[in-house]
């Protein structure tokens, strides 16, 4: 037995098994879908999935390597030069020739130690050492700046998919509208000037949606680079999860002063190395002093040779150098100096900034239904009733519905800047935007 199913595309011939076949759940699934097959939608991609994979950005992984690089320098630093072994002949003949009556052959062997880290070892323990702090500050705050690019790519996104969502409801709404015109029109009980105006507003709407859809594709390629290759990535099916609350604003992160931002830890960490590098410089005036022991055997003699080597920073007393190092230590002073402005006048915005979204962002998501949106719903809902019954115009009925979608994008625009701010103040502070955002609730 065998049934036939026909739609306008195609017909699906169904072989009907036995009864009591195991196969019957299977079949009843096929004809309750149409024939089609079920396919899951994936998850959306929240921001805390987003900024778990910041850690694998490679802007990230070369911050690391730069750190590990500056623990190599570290372990030079902190090293012993190596120590030169020698060995001299004097008075012996060349290969194959004879040996020279009347003089005794003679054999040195020296081992030469350098002293130059008994005296500079300390100052470039600190330089390498204020180094690694450096770079290590350097890769914190690389990874900070990932973060926050990627989370505004998540938030671009997440309005970008608003805004198609809201053009589409505005499209299908005016083709019904065009819908009951073109009937009235019909049937002789409207102008056709009112078709004509809906079917106008229609179009426009579907070039706004065109026009969104294309904005959204853009910012979902942002978004993939952040999740590893886009090439990868299927952008059709890369949507957020939709936030329609505020984020929490605690007291405390209002109050932070920025002094533990990893850009003002690696500027004081710059200016530790490069004093350290001034020590460095001073300390090379005396350059290549060693100690030199060995031993001397003539006429079957052994003696014991012992020196030290000094130069005389007679031509070079490395004034150049030091001079070099200083204007670095000056400039390193000026940066800090820098930085600690830029960090005193960021917290301080980002600060306010928050605090002004927050208190808006809040009063308009009072309640189980932010009121804005439920009004925008209604005032569009009553146009369009009092339109059909004759109290209202079609120019009405079409301010309310651009009202609608207008109000729709104002607030969610103003739930992500609220969200985005506290984002901002986060990193403006220097504390763990990973960690800081989980500790954070929608109000």
């Amino acid at each position: 037995m065998s049934i036939r199913l026909r739609s306008r595309r195609r017909r699906i011939d169904l072989a009907v098994p036995p009864r009591g076949s195991r196969a019957l759940p299977a079949l009843a699934a096929i004809l309750f879908t149409g024939g089609h097959a079920v396919a899951q939608a994936p998850q959306p991609l929240t921001l805390a999935a987003l900024l778990d994979s910041v850690a694998r950005h490679p802007a990230v992984e070369a911050a690391q390597a730069h750190v590990r690089a500056a623990q190599g320098s570290r372990i030079t630093s902190g090293a012993f030069g190596n120590p030169i072994f020698s060995y001299q002949v004097d008075d012996t003949p060349f290969p194959g020739g004879s040996s020279v009556r009347g003089i005794d052959r003679e054999g040195m062997t020296t081992v030469t130690l350098p002293l130059e880290p008994l005296y500079q070892r300390g100052a470039r323990v600190r330089m390498a050492d204020a180094q690694i702090r450096g770079a290590t500050d350097d890769a914190f705050a690389t990874r900070q700046r990932v973060a926050l690019e990627a989370s505004r790519a998540y938030y671009r996104t997440a309005l970008a998919q608003i805004g198609v969502a809201t053009s589409r409801d505005l499209l299908a709404w005016l083709d019904s509208v065009v819908t009951y015109n073109r009937s009235r029109v019909e049937e002789g009980a409207a102008a056709e000037a009112d078709l004509i105006r809906s079917q106008l507003e229609r179009d426009r709407a579907a070039v706004d949606l065109t026009m969104q859809e294309a904005d959204l594709a853009e910012a979902r390629a942002n978004l993939a680079a952040f999740l590893g290759d886009p090439r990868g990535v299927d952008l059709r099916f890369l949507n957020v999860a939709i936030d329609e609350r505020p984020l929490s604003l605690p007291s405390g992160l209002i109050a932070g002063t920025g002094e533990n931002r990893p850009e003002l830890r690696s500027a004081r960490e710059r200016l530790t190395a490069a004093t350290a590098g001034t020590s460095i410089e001073r300390a090379m005036i005396f350059r290549q002093l060693g100690a030199t022991i060995g031993t001397k055997q003539t006429a079957g003699t052994t003696s014991m040779i012992a020196g030290v080597s000094l130069p005389i920073p007679l031509f070079d007393p490395n004034r150049g150098e030091i001079a070099r190092a200083k204007a670095e230590r000056d400039a390193a002073a000026f940066d800090l100096a820098t930085v600690e402005r830029e960090t005193t006048a960021g917290v301080a915005a980002a600060s306010r900034g928050a605090e002004l979204l927050t208190e808006r962002a809040i009063a308009f998501a009072e309640g189980v239904q932010p009121p804005l949106l439920v009004r925008a719903g209604e005032a569009r809902r009553i146009a369009l009733g009092a339109y059909r019954e004759g109290a209202a115009s079609l120019i009405q009925v079409l301010d309310a519905a651009r009202a609608s979608a207008d109000a729709r994008l104002a607030y969610y625009r103003l739930i992500y800047a609220q969200r985005e701010s506290v984002v901002k103040l986060i990193v403006a502070n220097g504390d763990d935007l990973t960690k800081t955002l989980n500790s954070l609730s929608s109000r």
